[in-house]
């Protein structure tokens, strides 16, 4: 029982009066003030606090130490549910989580054996060779369907032919294509096709410029990167966006700008970034690669020019994302990033900053999230027949959106982590970033791949 929470209705933007929640295998059984449990009911005191649906994080990757490094993190802030766009390319892998392994965390988080959110799609590793035929992909497909992946994932130099090909054979087997945008293949008609969902603020910025169809034939790939960036930004082509966006809402794809990936091209020379105290949650191999990621930005757009153009290209992203929202594009909230966990909130922000209310925000984060996944009747809401994966916070997020880090329970399947074991899975997490043992698996993982030369 969960008395006396102040339920946030994230469709109507509102937060109701207290009342008290009934829980029951992990579904809301009651909801209503006053109401009468058996004595020894645990009972959660929320005195006033806020109650909404657990936030999803729509990008994400799961490898196969998530348990010990990603997984409790992301519970500890809230997230109750994960789309992963990454799975193994095998059967199985030394370092990548596989589609099995998301399947076995996620039954063994709603029974309470171990700590992670509910894996709701599973795309497949990504399509990305730009020499592979369609028959080719075609049958990659079909191995990925049979073992069972929820959608097949595109990527960047995939060729207009086998983009084709594989969004035909997906349409006729009513499974999603999710991902990049591959440079050669126009938003257009990658929408027409069928994708699902683009990821990445670089979506709009890449089709929504004057030069749009010469960047992708090649023509412009000697420009040196800053100006090319400039380029996007000064030439911007609203018509271009206009004629994007109304396609987009009238097929329903989504959009998942992961501006926190953009924000760490824009500041990878500010040392209050690069010194982030969050980074203490990540494993040496994860902080190296992730300070390495930020020191290639600085070479590649050297000096105070590149800076001020990644800058400008960041709030350009922010821009459109906002844009598009109005049109009624689809935005939902995923992170892309090492301490996911974090950042999710960070996101969060950084949408707001971009232009939607925290009502709208939120809406994406729980309701949207749901929509997408057709899981509405589950989850989305707090309502009665809903799965009970629920968060408690100190202040209302409808008045500031910085309040959703205010944890005070965070409730998975009906299981409570009370602020107290909250801090317990930051603790643990903490120390497992830290374990020697660790820092040796992933090594060894790495090495052992049969992608780490593409990662």
């Amino acid at each position: 029982m969960i008395r006396n929470a102040r339920i946030i209705d994230v469709e109507r933007a509102i937060a109701g009066e207290p009342t008290d929640v009934l829980i029951k295998g992990g579904t809301i059984s009651r909801i209503g003030y006053g109401l009468r449990a058996a004595p020894d009911l645990p009972v959660l005191e929320a005195d006033g606090r806020y109650l909404l649906p657990g936030f999803w994080d729509m990008h994400t990757h799961a490898f196969k130490l998530s348990p010990q490094l990603h997984l409790p993190l992301a519970v500890a802030n809230g997230i109750t549910g994960t789309r992963d766009l990454m799975d193994c390319p095998g059967s199985d892998d030394t370092l990548i989580a596989c589609v099995a392994d998301k399947r076995h965390w996620t039954r063994a988080a709603i029974e309470g054996r171990m700590v992670s959110p509910r894996f709701v799609e599973v795309a497949s590793f990504y399509f990305e060779r730009a020499d592979m035929t369609p028959d080719q992909a075609a049958r990659l497909a079909a191995d990925y369907r049979a073992r069972g992946l929820d959608a097949l994932k595109v990527y960047n130099r995939l060729s207009p032919a086998t983009y084709k090909r594989l969004t035909d054979e997906a349409r006729l087997w009513g499974m999603p294509v999710v991902g990049h945008l591959p440079k050669a293949v126009s938003l257009d008609n990658a929408v027409a096709a069928g994708q699902r969902s683009f990821e990445h603020g670089h979506v709009f910025a890449r089709h929504c410029f004057r030069d749009a169809a010469a960047w992708r034939s090649g023509a412009l790939d000697a420009e040196v990167p800053t100006a090319l960036v400039e380029r996007m930004v000064t030439h911007y082509d609203a018509a271009a966006c206009a004629r994007a966006f109304a396609q987009m809402r009238e097929a329903g794809t989504s959009f998942v700008p992961t501006h926190v990936t953009r924000e760490e091209d824009a500041r990878a020379r500010d040392p209050a970034f690069t010194g982030d105290p969050r980074l203490a949650f990540l494993d040496p191999l994860s902080r190296w690669a992730y300070r390495d990621d930020l020191k290639s930005t600085v070479v590649r757009y050297p000096a105070a020019r590149g800076e001020a153009a990644l800058r400008g290209y960041f709030e350009h992203g922010l821009a459109l994302t906002h844009a598009a929202y109005r049109a009624g594009v689809p935005v939902l909230v995923g992170t892309d990033t090492a301490i996911g966990g974090f950042r999710y909130h960070d996101e969060m922000a950084l949408l707001v900053r971009a232009g939607l209310s925290p009502a709208e925000v939120l809406r994406a984060a729980t309701l949207d999230a749901a929509r997408y996944a057709g899981q509405t009747h589950r989850h989305g809401r707090v309502a009665v027949g809903n799965a009970a994966d629920l968060v408690l916070l100190e202040a209302n997020p409808l008045d500031d959106i910085a309040h959703t880090r205010g944890l005070y329970a965070v409730l998975l399947a009906g299981r409570l982590y009370d602020r107290p074991r909250l801090d317990a899975l930051l603790d643990f997490t903490r120390a497992q970033a830290r374990s020697p043992v660790n820092a040796t698996k992933l090594v060894w993982g790495f090495s052992a791949s049969s992608v780490n030369g593409e990662l």
